[in-house]
């Protein structure tokens, strides 16, 4: 299934998709899944390591070090 087919494919009750159909569709939503998986990964390490930072700098500035 080319890629421009399974753009246009909507899964709907009148229409069962073939086996083809449903790999492909089940590997697009996968690879998906994955992408935004590690996107939400990404910005989660990034966010933390700000935090750290910041308590790592409040710390030694209430601390007199």
């Amino acid at each position: 299934m080319s890629e421009q087919e399974l753009k246009k494919y909507r899964l709907t009750g009148a229409e069962e998709p073939s086996d083809e159909q449903l790999e492909a569709l089940m590997r697009a939503a996968g690879d998906e899944a994955r992408r935004r998986g590690a996107e939400a990964e990404a910005q989660f390490q990034a966010e933390l390591e700000q935090l750290v930072s910041d308590n790592l700098a409040n710390y030694s500035c209430s601390n007199g070090k």
